[in-house]
Protein backbone atom coordinates (compact mmCIF):
# COMPACT_ATOMS: atom_id res chain seq x y z
CA UNK A 1 0.00 0.00 0.00
CA UNK A 2 1.60 3.25 -1.16
CA UNK A 3 1.27 6.50 0.75
CA UNK A 4 1.89 9.83 -0.91
CA UNK A 5 2.08 13.13 0.96
CA UNK A 6 2.29 16.43 -0.85
CA UNK A 7 2.36 20.05 0.19
CA UNK A 8 -1.03 21.73 0.42
CA UNK A 9 -1.08 25.42 -0.44
CA UNK A 10 -3.84 26.75 1.79
CA UNK A 11 -5.01 29.28 -0.75
CA UNK A 12 -4.90 26.85 -3.66
CA UNK A 13 -5.06 28.52 -7.05
CA UNK A 14 -7.45 31.17 -5.82
CA UNK A 15 -5.21 34.10 -6.68
CA UNK A 16 -4.76 36.03 -9.87
CA UNK A 17 -1.20 37.11 -10.14
CA UNK A 18 2.38 36.76 -11.18
CA UNK A 19 4.86 33.97 -10.61
CA UNK A 20 4.79 35.30 -7.04
CA UNK A 21 0.98 35.28 -7.11
CA UNK A 22 -1.18 37.97 -5.58
CA UNK A 23 -4.84 38.15 -4.68
CA UNK A 24 -7.28 40.64 -6.15
CA UNK A 25 -8.86 43.12 -3.72
CA UNK A 26 -12.52 42.96 -2.64
CA UNK A 27 -13.69 45.48 -5.23
CA UNK A 28 -14.88 43.32 -8.11
CA UNK A 29 -16.43 45.36 -10.92
CA UNK A 30 -18.79 44.70 -13.78
CA UNK A 31 -17.36 44.82 -17.28
CA UNK A 32 -19.23 47.80 -18.68
CA UNK A 33 -16.58 49.22 -20.99
CA UNK A 34 -16.38 52.24 -23.24
CA UNK A 35 -14.35 52.61 -26.43
CA UNK A 36 -11.64 54.64 -24.69
CA UNK A 37 -11.07 52.31 -21.75
CA UNK A 38 -7.98 50.18 -21.41
CA UNK A 39 -9.13 46.58 -21.03
CA UNK A 40 -6.71 43.72 -20.37
CA UNK A 41 -7.87 40.09 -20.24
CA UNK A 42 -6.17 38.65 -17.18
CA UNK A 43 -6.03 35.01 -18.27
CA UNK A 44 -4.63 35.47 -21.76
CA UNK A 45 -2.78 38.82 -21.90
CA UNK A 46 0.12 37.99 -19.61
CA UNK A 47 3.42 39.76 -19.10
CA UNK A 48 6.41 37.88 -17.68
CA UNK A 49 7.93 38.60 -15.27
CA UNK A 50 4.75 40.34 -14.25
CA UNK A 51 4.66 43.56 -12.21
CA UNK A 52 2.18 44.27 -9.46
CA UNK A 53 -0.84 46.20 -10.71
CA UNK A 54 -1.73 48.57 -7.89
CA UNK A 55 -3.65 51.73 -7.12
CA UNK A 56 -1.28 54.72 -7.39
CA UNK A 57 0.48 55.69 -4.16
CA UNK A 58 -1.71 53.32 -2.13
CA UNK A 59 -1.26 49.88 -0.58
CA UNK A 60 -3.99 48.12 -2.53
CA UNK A 61 -4.08 46.02 -5.68
CA UNK A 62 -5.89 47.20 -8.78
CA UNK A 63 -9.37 45.59 -8.85
CA UNK A 64 -10.24 42.87 -11.34
CA UNK A 65 -13.73 42.71 -12.86
CA UNK A 66 -16.23 39.91 -12.37
CA UNK A 67 -15.32 38.68 -15.86
CA UNK A 68 -11.58 38.61 -15.29
CA UNK A 69 -10.51 41.92 -16.84
CA UNK A 70 -8.20 44.68 -15.69
CA UNK A 71 -10.03 47.88 -16.66
CA UNK A 72 -8.59 51.41 -16.53
CA UNK A 73 -10.68 54.38 -17.61
CA UNK A 74 -9.40 56.86 -20.19
CA UNK A 75 -6.87 59.25 -18.57
CA UNK A 76 -7.08 57.31 -15.30
CA UNK A 77 -3.77 56.42 -13.64
CA UNK A 78 -2.57 52.94 -12.71
CA UNK A 79 0.71 52.05 -11.03
CA UNK A 80 2.97 49.26 -12.27
CA UNK A 81 5.34 48.10 -9.53
CA UNK A 82 8.57 46.09 -9.91
CA UNK A 83 10.57 46.17 -6.63
CA UNK A 84 13.56 44.71 -8.52
CA UNK A 85 13.41 47.15 -11.47
CA UNK A 86 11.70 46.99 -14.84
CA UNK A 87 13.01 45.81 -18.16
CA UNK A 88 13.65 48.31 -20.98
CA UNK A 89 12.39 51.01 -21.47
CA UNK A 90 11.89 51.58 -17.73
CA UNK A 91 15.02 49.78 -16.52
CA UNK A 92 15.97 52.58 -14.10
CA UNK A 93 12.61 52.49 -12.34
CA UNK A 94 10.96 50.33 -9.72
CA UNK A 95 7.56 51.94 -10.07
CA UNK A 96 5.84 53.51 -13.08
CA UNK A 97 2.58 55.45 -13.00
CA UNK A 98 0.86 55.39 -16.38
CA UNK A 99 -2.33 56.88 -17.82
CA UNK A 100 -4.74 54.89 -19.93
CA UNK A 101 -5.01 56.02 -23.54
CA UNK A 102 -7.25 53.24 -24.87
CA UNK A 103 -7.24 49.50 -25.56
CA UNK A 104 -3.80 48.25 -24.50
CA UNK A 105 -2.04 51.62 -24.77
CA UNK A 106 -0.77 53.61 -21.80
CA UNK A 107 1.01 56.95 -21.61
CA UNK A 108 4.11 57.72 -19.50
CA UNK A 109 5.57 61.24 -19.68
CA UNK A 110 3.70 61.84 -22.92
CA UNK A 111 5.01 58.69 -24.64
CA UNK A 112 2.70 55.83 -25.58
CA UNK A 113 3.53 52.25 -24.60
CA UNK A 114 1.80 48.92 -25.12
CA UNK A 115 0.74 47.04 -21.99
CA UNK A 116 3.52 44.48 -22.58
CA UNK A 117 6.19 47.19 -22.12
CA UNK A 118 5.61 47.09 -18.38
CA UNK A 119 7.58 43.96 -17.50
CA UNK A 120 9.90 43.30 -14.55
CA UNK A 121 13.46 42.00 -14.67
CA UNK A 122 12.52 39.45 -11.98
CA UNK A 123 9.32 38.34 -10.29
CA UNK A 124 8.34 40.53 -7.32
CA UNK A 125 9.43 38.92 -4.04
CA UNK A 126 6.73 37.47 -1.83
CA UNK A 127 7.16 37.63 1.92
CA UNK A 128 5.57 37.10 5.32
CA UNK A 129 5.93 39.40 8.29
CA UNK A 130 4.97 39.34 11.93
CA UNK A 131 2.13 41.61 13.00
CA UNK A 132 2.91 41.56 16.72
CA UNK A 133 -0.56 40.15 17.37
CA UNK A 134 -1.40 36.72 18.67
CA UNK A 135 -3.98 34.20 17.51
CA UNK A 136 -5.13 31.16 19.48
CA UNK A 137 -2.42 28.56 19.20
CA UNK A 138 0.06 30.84 17.47
CA UNK A 139 1.08 34.26 16.25
CA UNK A 140 -0.59 36.24 13.49
CA UNK A 141 1.44 36.84 10.33
CA UNK A 142 0.52 38.59 7.13
CA UNK A 143 1.80 37.65 3.70
CA UNK A 144 2.16 39.82 0.65
CA UNK A 145 4.52 42.17 -1.16
CA UNK A 146 6.61 44.87 0.47
CA UNK A 147 7.80 48.04 -1.23
CA UNK A 148 9.33 50.91 0.75
CA UNK A 149 6.69 51.95 3.31
CA UNK A 150 3.86 50.08 1.58
CA UNK A 151 2.74 46.50 2.15
CA UNK A 152 0.29 44.79 -0.19
CA UNK A 153 -1.37 42.14 1.94
CA UNK A 154 -2.62 38.86 0.52
CA UNK A 155 -3.46 36.72 3.54
CA UNK A 156 -3.44 36.56 7.31
CA UNK A 157 -1.78 33.45 8.71
CA UNK A 158 -2.08 31.96 12.19
CA UNK A 159 1.25 30.18 12.66
CA UNK A 160 2.60 28.22 15.63
CA UNK A 161 6.40 28.72 15.64
CA UNK A 162 7.01 26.03 18.28
CA UNK A 163 5.29 23.23 16.38
CA UNK A 164 6.04 24.96 13.05
CA UNK A 165 2.43 24.41 12.11
CA UNK A 166 -0.03 26.65 10.29
CA UNK A 167 -3.34 26.84 12.14
CA UNK A 168 -5.35 28.70 9.53
CA UNK A 169 -5.09 31.18 6.67
CA UNK A 170 -7.62 33.94 5.98
CA UNK A 171 -8.15 35.45 2.55
CA UNK A 172 -10.92 36.83 0.38
CA UNK A 173 -12.31 35.29 -2.78
CA UNK A 174 -13.86 37.53 -5.43
CA UNK A 175 -16.14 36.95 -8.45
CA UNK A 176 -13.21 37.19 -10.87
CA UNK A 177 -11.21 34.49 -9.10
CA UNK A 178 -12.18 31.74 -11.54
CA UNK A 179 -10.24 33.63 -14.22
CA UNK A 180 -6.93 33.15 -12.42
CA UNK A 181 -3.86 33.06 -14.63
CA UNK A 182 -2.60 29.65 -15.66
CA UNK A 183 0.75 28.35 -16.80
CA UNK A 184 2.81 30.77 -14.72
CA UNK A 185 6.43 29.85 -13.99
CA UNK A 186 7.03 27.84 -10.81
CA UNK A 187 9.67 28.49 -8.20
CA UNK A 188 10.57 26.75 -4.96
CA UNK A 189 8.76 27.45 -1.72
CA UNK A 190 10.72 29.63 0.68
CA UNK A 191 10.93 29.69 4.49
CA UNK A 192 11.48 33.48 4.67
CA UNK A 193 13.07 33.41 8.13
CA UNK A 194 10.67 30.89 9.67
CA UNK A 195 11.20 27.18 10.52
CA UNK A 196 14.42 27.75 12.46
CA UNK A 197 16.72 27.53 9.46
CA UNK A 198 15.52 24.04 8.46
CA UNK A 199 15.73 23.00 4.83
CA UNK A 200 11.99 22.43 4.55
CA UNK A 201 12.26 21.62 0.85
CA UNK A 202 14.46 18.67 1.87
CA UNK A 203 11.97 17.56 4.54
CA UNK A 204 9.37 17.24 1.79
CA UNK A 205 11.54 15.02 -0.42
CA UNK A 206 10.65 11.34 -0.78
CA UNK A 207 13.98 10.16 0.66
CA UNK A 208 13.78 12.23 3.84
CA UNK A 209 10.11 11.48 4.43
CA UNK A 210 10.74 7.73 4.19
CA UNK A 211 13.52 8.06 6.77
CA UNK A 212 11.27 10.06 9.11
CA UNK A 213 8.33 7.65 8.81
CA UNK A 214 10.63 4.69 9.44
CA UNK A 215 11.98 6.36 12.58
CA UNK A 216 8.52 7.24 13.92
CA UNK A 217 6.82 3.92 13.21
CA UNK A 218 9.78 1.64 13.89
CA UNK A 219 9.80 -0.31 10.62
CA UNK A 220 10.96 -0.02 7.04
CA UNK A 221 8.77 2.52 5.32
CA UNK A 222 9.65 1.59 1.75
CA UNK A 223 5.97 1.71 0.85
CA UNK A 224 5.60 5.24 2.19
CA UNK A 225 6.58 7.18 -0.95
CA UNK A 226 5.78 10.83 -0.30
CA UNK A 227 5.69 13.17 -3.25
CA UNK A 228 7.63 16.40 -3.37
CA UNK A 229 6.44 17.52 -6.78
CA UNK A 230 3.93 20.03 -5.45
CA UNK A 231 6.13 23.07 -5.67
CA UNK A 232 4.67 26.50 -6.14
CA UNK A 233 5.16 30.14 -5.48
CA UNK A 234 4.21 30.60 -1.85
CA UNK A 235 5.72 30.51 1.62
CA UNK A 236 5.94 27.39 3.76
CA UNK A 237 3.98 29.19 6.51
CA UNK A 238 1.09 29.15 4.03
CA UNK A 239 1.20 25.37 3.65
CA UNK A 240 0.74 22.07 5.45
CA UNK A 241 1.32 18.40 4.54
CA UNK A 242 -1.61 16.64 2.90
CA UNK A 243 -2.08 13.08 1.62
CA UNK A 244 -1.78 13.14 -2.16
CA UNK A 245 -4.96 11.18 -2.87
CA UNK A 246 -6.89 13.60 -0.67
CA UNK A 247 -5.14 16.60 -2.23
CA UNK A 248 -5.94 15.57 -5.79
CA UNK A 249 -9.42 14.30 -4.95
CA UNK A 250 -12.01 15.70 -2.59
CA UNK A 251 -10.01 18.73 -1.44
CA UNK A 252 -9.26 19.79 -5.00
CA UNK A 253 -12.99 19.70 -5.68
CA UNK A 254 -13.57 21.88 -2.60
CA UNK A 255 -11.16 24.50 -3.95
CA UNK A 256 -12.52 24.40 -7.49
CA UNK A 257 -16.19 24.50 -6.49
CA UNK A 258 -15.68 27.39 -4.06
CA UNK A 259 -13.94 29.47 -6.71
CA UNK A 260 -16.56 28.60 -9.34
CA UNK A 261 -19.41 29.48 -6.97
CA UNK A 262 -17.91 32.92 -6.29
CA UNK A 263 -17.66 33.59 -10.01
CA UNK A 264 -21.05 32.25 -11.11
CA UNK A 265 -22.97 33.94 -8.29
CA UNK A 266 -20.77 37.07 -8.33
CA UNK A 267 -20.02 36.78 -4.64
CA UNK A 268 -17.35 38.29 -2.44
CA UNK A 269 -16.46 35.54 0.01
CA UNK A 270 -14.35 35.39 3.14
CA UNK A 271 -12.41 32.14 3.49
CA UNK A 272 -10.66 30.55 6.45
CA UNK A 273 -8.68 27.45 5.54
CA UNK A 274 -6.96 25.57 8.33
CA UNK A 275 -5.98 22.40 10.11
CA UNK A 276 -6.81 20.52 13.28
CA UNK A 277 -4.98 17.76 15.13
CA UNK A 278 -2.22 15.42 13.97
CA UNK A 279 -2.85 12.39 11.76
CA UNK A 280 -1.74 8.97 12.98
CA UNK A 281 -0.55 5.66 11.56
CA UNK A 282 -0.09 2.33 13.30
CA UNK A 283 3.49 1.64 14.45
CA UNK A 284 5.13 -1.80 14.56
CA UNK A 285 3.21 -2.58 17.77
CA UNK A 286 -0.12 -1.63 16.21
CA UNK A 287 -0.34 1.58 18.23
CA UNK A 288 -1.57 4.75 16.54
CA UNK A 289 1.37 7.19 16.37
CA UNK A 290 1.33 10.86 15.38
CA UNK A 291 3.17 11.72 12.15
CA UNK A 292 5.49 14.72 11.76
CA UNK A 293 7.80 15.65 8.91
CA UNK A 294 10.50 16.62 11.42
CA UNK A 295 11.26 14.27 14.32
CA UNK A 296 14.80 14.61 15.65
CA UNK A 297 16.34 14.97 19.10
CA UNK A 298 12.99 14.73 20.82
CA UNK A 299 11.60 17.62 18.77
CA UNK A 300 8.48 16.91 16.74
CA UNK A 301 7.61 19.65 14.26
CA UNK A 302 5.68 20.22 11.03
CA UNK A 303 2.77 17.90 11.89
CA UNK A 304 0.73 16.13 9.23
CA UNK A 305 -2.79 17.43 10.05
CA UNK A 306 -5.63 15.14 11.05
CA UNK A 307 -8.32 17.37 9.58
CA UNK A 308 -8.55 20.21 7.09
CA UNK A 309 -11.36 22.73 7.21
CA UNK A 310 -12.54 25.55 5.01
CA UNK A 311 -15.03 28.09 6.32
CA UNK A 312 -16.68 30.10 3.54
CA UNK A 313 -18.68 33.19 4.54
CA UNK A 314 -20.85 35.43 2.40
CA UNK A 315 -20.91 38.52 4.67
CA UNK A 316 -23.64 40.48 2.89
CA UNK A 317 -26.30 37.79 3.34
CA UNK A 318 -24.69 36.55 6.56
CA UNK A 319 -24.51 32.99 5.28
CA UNK A 320 -21.73 30.47 5.68
CA UNK A 321 -20.71 26.86 5.27
CA UNK A 322 -17.99 24.74 6.84
CA UNK A 323 -16.29 22.06 4.73
CA UNK A 324 -14.23 19.44 6.59
CA UNK A 325 -11.87 16.85 5.13
CA UNK A 326 -10.23 13.87 6.82
CA UNK A 327 -6.55 13.95 5.85
CA UNK A 328 -6.08 10.20 5.51
CA UNK A 329 -7.73 8.48 2.53
CA UNK A 330 -6.71 5.05 3.85
CA UNK A 331 -9.22 5.14 6.69
CA UNK A 332 -12.42 3.14 6.28
CA UNK A 333 -15.84 4.76 6.52
CA UNK A 334 -16.39 2.80 9.73
CA UNK A 335 -13.22 4.26 11.26
CA UNK A 336 -14.22 7.79 10.27
CA UNK A 337 -17.73 7.37 11.70
CA UNK A 338 -16.30 5.94 14.93
CA UNK A 339 -13.31 8.21 15.53
CA UNK A 340 -14.07 11.45 13.69
CA UNK A 341 -17.81 12.12 13.49
CA UNK A 342 -18.32 12.24 17.29
CA UNK A 343 -15.59 14.88 17.56
CA UNK A 344 -16.92 16.96 14.67
CA UNK A 345 -20.59 16.85 15.53
CA UNK A 346 -20.55 17.68 19.23
CA UNK A 347 -20.13 20.96 21.05
CA UNK A 348 -21.95 24.31 20.83
CA UNK A 349 -23.45 25.53 17.58
CA UNK A 350 -21.73 28.62 16.17
CA UNK A 351 -23.52 31.50 14.46
CA UNK A 352 -22.07 33.79 11.82
CA UNK A 353 -21.50 36.53 14.39
CA UNK A 354 -19.14 34.33 16.38
CA UNK A 355 -17.74 32.18 13.58
CA UNK A 356 -14.33 33.87 13.69
CA UNK A 357 -14.20 33.23 17.45
CA UNK A 358 -15.22 29.64 16.82
CA UNK A 359 -12.32 29.12 14.43
CA UNK A 360 -9.94 30.62 16.94
CA UNK A 361 -11.28 28.54 19.83
CA UNK A 362 -10.67 25.37 17.82
CA UNK A 363 -7.01 25.61 18.82
CA UNK A 364 -7.69 26.51 22.45
CA UNK A 365 -8.84 22.98 23.19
Amino acid sequence: MNFHIVLLLFTGSLFFGSGKCHVVPPKALSIGRSAEECVITVRTEKVEPQPLYVEPRRSSFWPITDNGHLVVKHNEEIEFLCPGHFKYPFEDDKTVIAKCVDGRTFSVDGKHHDFTAFACKTWPSYTARRTGRSCPGGELLESGFSYEDRFFRLTEICFNPTEEATRYVYHTLEPGSDYYQQGMARVEFITDGFFGGKDVNYLYTQKKQKETISHILGFDAADFIMGAEQRGTFLFVNTAPQWQRFNAGNWQRVEDSTRTMATKRKLNLECYTGTYGVTTLANKHGEQTEIYLYDEGGHKQIPVPKLYFRVVIEPRERKGIVLIGVNNPHLTLEEIERDYIPVLCTGPQIGINSLHDGINSLHDT
